[in-house]
């Protein structure tokens, strides 16, 4: 008789155990690792994009704050510039050997450097603040009452009809200040300072002169002793 021959029969290869817990076999295995890696680094782009559209606007509000920062320190060493010269304007002694036109330089030069002493950080130099003296420290002898050296602005009047009035009034003579001393009448001293503006479009916001600084007034008015 022929032999038989019987099918063999494969054992199923039993299930690895590790760490007490049970793996099951599997036709196609990925690894971890690099499930993870895909993860992290879409994670970490993700974040990168996040922070970028985040940061400018931070970056412009920092900045933002800091020039408006500078603007108004500048503004308040101005007004205090303004007070220091006009204060200088009032004590000056007049010299009566001499004209009121000279005194009226004289006291200008006076004026002009006790603002730039009160100027502090901001420049005292062109093109943010431009003032003229002569070899004696006087400015140039003034044809009327008033006097404009570059961005310092000298006028005297009797009195001014209301706080902010013009001094003088051109519409009232009685506002025009008399004595050749200047005693008794007011002083009032204007400054004009250009500041920087380092954020553009913050420039275009506020306003700005052709060379793109932003220009800043500041007047004080006092009694002449």
């Amino acid at each position: 008789m022929p032999r038989r021959v019987l099918p063999r029969i494969r054992r199923a290869r039993p299930a690895p155990f590790r760490a007490g817990r049970l793996v099951l076999p599997s036709r196609r295995r990925v690894p971890w690792r690099l499930i993870r890696t895909h993860a992290d680094t879409s994670r970490r782009g993700q974040a990168l994009v996040e922070f970028a559209a985040v940061l400018l606007p931070v970056l412009l509000l920092i900045v933002g704050i800091v020039q408006f920062g500078l603007l108004f320190g500048a503004n308040v060493t101005l007004t205090n510039a303004a007070r220091e010269a006009a204060r200088a304007g009032t004590i000056y002694i007049y010299d009566n050997t001499h004209t009121k036109a000279w005194n009226d330089a004289e006291r200008c030069g006076d004026v002009v450097q006790a603002a730039r002493q009160s100027l502090g950080f901001l420049s005292t130099s062109t093109p943010h603040f431009t003032t003229t003296l002569t070899g004696g420290g006087a400015c140039p002898t003034p044809s009327g009452d008033g006097q404009t050296n570059g961005d310092l602005t000298i006028t005297y009047c009797d009195h001014v009809t209301t706080p902010d009035g013009e001094c003088p009034d051109g519409t009232d003579p009685d506002t025009t200040c008399i004595p050749d001393t200047r005693e008794g009448c007011l002083v009032r001293v204007t400054l004009t300072y250009r500041s920087d503006i380092i954020v553009p479009f913050i420039g275009g916001l506020i306003g700005t002169d052709v060379n793109g600084r932003f220009l800043q007034n500041a007047t004080a008015t006092m009694v002449v002793n």
